[in-house]
This record gives C-alpha cells, sequence and structure tokens, in this order.
C-alpha cells in the first residue's frame, strides 16, 4: 500500500476519533475550530479514498504515483468550485458558452490565481504531496542528465522529468523547459 495514503488514512481514523471526542464532551460548540478541523481532514480523507474507482484501482493496490494523482485531481476540483465560492467566475461569465470553452476559462481563472485561490480542504490535500523541489535542484539535474540534442523539441524531456521528480508540478516544469 502507498506510504501517502497510509497517512491519509491514518489522519482520517485519527480525526474521526477527535470529532466523537469533542462531541461525547460536548464541546462541539465551544471548540468548533477543532471539531471543525477534524472534520475538514476526516472529509478530504474520505474523498481522496472514495477517488479509487476512476484510476480501477483498490486503494490496497495503488502506489504513491496513483495517490500523488488522485491528490492533484482532487486539489483541482476543490480550485473550481472554490472559483464559483469566491465568486472569481459567476454566471454572467458562463452564460450561453461551450464546456470547451468554460474549461478554458475556468484552467486560465486557476492559473492566473494561483496559490491565492485555497481553502482548508486544498491546504491539507497539498500537505500530503511530496515537497516541491526548488527551480534550481531541477535545472541542474537536467543539465546533468538530459541530452536536448537527442530530442525534438524540448516539451519531450517533460517525461524523464516528471518521473524524476515525483509529484512535482507539470506547469512548474514546462515553464523551466520554456526558459532553458
Amino acid at each position: 500500500m502507498s506510504e501517502i495514503l497510509k497517512r491519509i488514512k491514518n489522519d482520517l481514523k485519527t480525526n474521526m476519533l477527535i470529532e466523537i471526542k469533542l462531541r461525547k464532551e460536548g464541546t462541539v460548540e465551544s471548540e468548533v475550530g477543532k471539531c471543525g478541523l477534524a472534520i475538514t481532514y476526516k472529509n478530504v480523507a474520505r474523498a481522496i479514498i472514495s477517488m479509487f474507482p476512476e484510476i480501477g484501482k483498490k486503494p490496497n493496490e495503488a502506489t504513491d504515483d496513483d495517490v500523488i494523482k488522485l491528490l492533484k485531481k482532487y486539489i483541482n476540483q476543490e480550485k473550481e468550485r472554490q472559483l464559483y465560492y469566491d465568486k472569481h467566475i459567476t454566471e454572467k461569465d458562463v452564460h450561453e458558452i461551450t464546456f470547451k470553452e468554460l474549461k478554458k476559462i475556468v484552467d486560465l481563472k486557476i492559473q492566473e490565481l494561483g496559490d491565492s485561490l485555497t481553502s482548508p480542504k486544498i491546504e491539507i490535500a497539498k500537505k500530503y504531496l511530496p515537497k516541491q523541489v526548488s527551480e534550481e535542484d531541477i535545472i541542474l539535474w537536467i543539465k546533468e542528465n538530459i541530452d536536448f540534442s537527442t530530442l525534438k523539441n524540448k516539451m519531450q524531456a517533460m517525461g524523464p522529468i516528471m518521473k524524476q521528480f515525483k509529484g512535482c508540478d507539470g506547469n512548474f516544469v514546462k515553464g523551466i523547459l520554456l526558459k532553458l
């Protein structure tokens, strides 16, 4: 089983126990912050675990790469939900446009807002992702391991780079390659 998934399941169990304890003590109202955080952790963990059928695997068979893929998908879905919640995209913006046009608007808005588009659920899910490596580390690895003369274009280096730096943001790597 994936190490990341083990952490998620452990946090699910821990936060369920916290919520039960707070509810039994009757401190839910006075400690909304603690209980609210426990419930949010629990909901994020359950949402990630419920996404496994989408990749055709049972949680026990999942690799870290599978879990990272689901975490990124979950984060993207939450960012999209947050766009509407924060009214970055309104009904007026999407009136009489196609799904393809809407998807493009959503993707551009998410990219434009970057890390300012967040919520407790997004922050919790991000904690499970491997730490982002620095641009300098990636450039150094590229210089030592990629021979661009053997590639038709720079973007063909994405595969080996993403494999080396699991969990790294694809747009981040793409930006680095475009600078080189």
